[in-house]
């Protein structure tokens, strides 16, 4: 990993981490949805020690990392879930999700409406995102007349061309229809509630 990507990383990870540091009241309970190895979740425990923090992660590997990491630093306030996120049904107050893959942050979404929790999540993988069977897109009343699902799907792959890996001319076309994407992304979030 680039020196520029690791510290674009560790300031996601910074961002989310005070979000939840703020939302977060004692006993409330912190899903880290998607958590793979822990990098958000164990730092949630470690910031957050009268809040209950569970990690959710579908792969083994990666849940098993997380609870060696989470162990090694002695966390009594963390627990983990090897399951798909539609199979956590227990209450909680505050739902995180870093890069949760493809339509995974959208998951994450209606499982936190469902469930009246705040959430604060970062996507990733715009351009992997696609009609599926539980949803279609966009999301939004006002952009489905505005933007066919063939429009959308364009708009999110350039969203993905912000790579510092990419010329820079193509970086600046992926940084304004991020720009853009991050604006009807949120516009149709509160347009949920």
């Amino acid at each position: 990993m680039s020196n520029i990507r690791a510290i674009r990383k560790m300031q996601q990870l910074n961002n989310l981490v005070a979000m939840v540091t703020e939302l977060a009241r004692p006993g409330d309970t912190v899903v880290d949805f998607c958590s793979g190895t822990g990098h958000v979740g164990i730092v949630l425990a470690h910031t957050l020690p009268d809040c209950q923090i569970i990690l959710i992660e579908n792969k083994e590997e990666s849940l098993v990392r997380a609870q060696r990491r989470s162990s090694e630093l002695d966390l009594k306030n963390i627990g983990f879930l090897q399951a798909n996120l539609d199979y956590f049904t227990r209450p909680f107050q505050i739902g995180v999700a870093l890069h949760a893959c493809g339509i995974a942050t959208d998951m994450v979404l209606e499982h936190c409406i469902q469930a009246g929790a705040a959430f604060v999540v970062s996507p990733c993988c715009y351009g992997f995102i696609q009609n599926a069977v539980k949803f279609t897109f966009p999301k939004s009343k006002s952009f489905q007349e505005t933007l066919t699902s063939k429009e959308h799907m364009i708009l999110c792959r350039f969203a993905d061309q912000t790579a510092v890996q990419l010329p820079p001319e193509r970086r600046l076309i992926g940084t304004v229809y991020n720009l853009i994407f991050n604006l009807i992304y949120v516009t149709c979030i509160m347009q949920t509630f």
